[in-house]
């Protein structure tokens, strides 16, 4: 339980926005538990930055412009952590990144919502070699309809822990959800248990499992807040005495400092690049390969996967990144059965360092990334220099280390 001087009400929607500090995070029964050290304190905001979620789906929609981001009056010295964009609001900067588990199969795509305004948006390999997943990352923008949103993944774990965020899912297998719900030190909003009817943190558009379910970044503050009067009033429910207590208490110790660690941006491409790279592929398995087209014209990568143009249909534009990262990292198959046919999860190994490719203005950079579960990856180049990234949009295009992506 929480010791010392429980705070007021005000105090817990406060602390529920800020910085995480968490246990553990592990990837299943046989497998060690990576863990998660408390930060150094760094300065708290004066200022509740929570809004009240969208009463219904329909006051949910999105009503973001595209160009909002970077067209903002800009408050001096604030720029996103992870998209290098000026932000009219600094108190931003505080808030608790959310990350949302996306759905990506073929039916999927045709739904994707809010994809144009992640700052970040990972894509990996999932349930034994033959589909990918998104989970995309959500700070800078409110976004207030994202999804399809589907069930936790392994990855799920540990780019959590690198962002120091919130994750948002619907449901998992057996041994991922107990591992969220009871292991790691971060706070994991459930649909299925959380939410069932999706009325209060999710809502529902149409039957189609793989498509209905939809988030807004306002709806996953509203659980934390909720979920932090839940645990003062009860705090021996056994998720607040093992994982949401402890975590909370954790802000009351560590605060998210103000200057955190972000990505590095630069207007100017770094002169190391290695090529010229208007065209990328990447070969995932089953045709689910994603292609890169650069847009010079928006100086932007436009997305295709399984040959399809790729669209968000929150803004009605092709998904687009201002910068697209392909990690080489570690695959493996755990003992963690996906689903009734047997299905197992993929670990991959997110945490150490590997190859990468970073492109960027129609360019690439050859290096290495490194992660750990205390901070975002780095992108190096040569002699350890950082890979500055273009100010906006990136996806993280997780591959294994055998895969040959190709460009042009």
């Amino acid at each position: 339980m929480m010791g010392g001087v429980r705070p007021s009400a005000a105090g817990l929607v406060l602390l529920v926005l800020l910085s995480l500090s968490g246990c553990t995070g592990p990837d299943g029964a046989s497998t060690p538990t990576p863990t998660k050290t408390p930060e150094a304190a760094g300065v708290q905001p004066a200022a509740e930055t929570a809004t009240p979620p969208p009463a219904s789906a329909a006051e949910g929609s999105n009503t973001t412009a595209e160009g909002e981001k970077a067209t903002a009056t800009p408050v001096p010295g604030s720029a996103a952590r992870y998209t290098g964009l000026p932000l009219a609001d600094p108190s931003l900067l505080q808030e608790t990144p959310v990350l949302v588990c996306i759905n990506n199969d073929i039916t999927s795509r045709s739904a994707h919502y809010g994809l144009n305004e992640a700052d970040v948006t990972y894509e990996f390999i999932v349930d034994g070699y033959h589909l990918t997943r998104l989970t995309s990352l959500y700070q800078s923008i409110p976004a207030r309809e994202i999804g399809p949103v589907r069930s936790a993944r392994w990855p799920n774990i540990h780019t959590t822990y690198m962002f120091d965020g919130i994750l948002a899912c619907s449901g998992g297998s057996d041994g991922i959800r107990y591992l969220l719900k009871n292991e790691v030190g971060f706070p994991y909003l459930d649909a299925d248990s959380e939410d069932p009817e999706s009325v209060t943190y999710f809502y529902s558009v149409g039957n189609n499992y793989r498509t209905r379910l939809r988030t807004s970044v306002d709806r996953v503050r509203r659980w934390m807040i909720d979920m932090a009067k839940t645990c003062e009033v009860s705090p021996l429910l056994p998720y607040c005495l093992e994982v949401f207590s402890p975590w909370l208490e954790g802000q009351k110790r560590n605060p998210r400092p103000v200057e955190r660690a972000r990505f590095h941006f630069s207007d100017t491409p770094k002169e190391f690049w290695s090529g010229e790279a208007t065209a990328i592929r990447i070969p995932y398995p089953e045709n689910n390969g994603v292609e890169w087209r650069y847009d010079a014209a928006s100086g932007r990568y436009l997305r295709y996967q399984s040959g399809a143009v790729h669209m968000d249909q929150a803004t009605g534009q092709q998904i687009s990144s201002e910068n697209v990262i392909v990690v080489f990292a570690e695959h493996e198959l755990t003992n963690i059965v996906e689903d009734s046919l047997g299905t197992l999860s993929v670990k991959i190994n997110l945490y150490g360092f590997g190859d990468l490719r970073v492109f960027r203005d129609g360019k690439v950079y050859e290096g290495t990334w490194r992660a750990n579960d205390q901070s975002p990856p780095r992108w190096l180049g040569p002699g350890e220099q950082p890979i500055t990234l273009k100010p906006g949009r990136t996806w993280i295009q997780v591959v294994r280390t055998s895969d040959r992506i190709s460009f042009q």
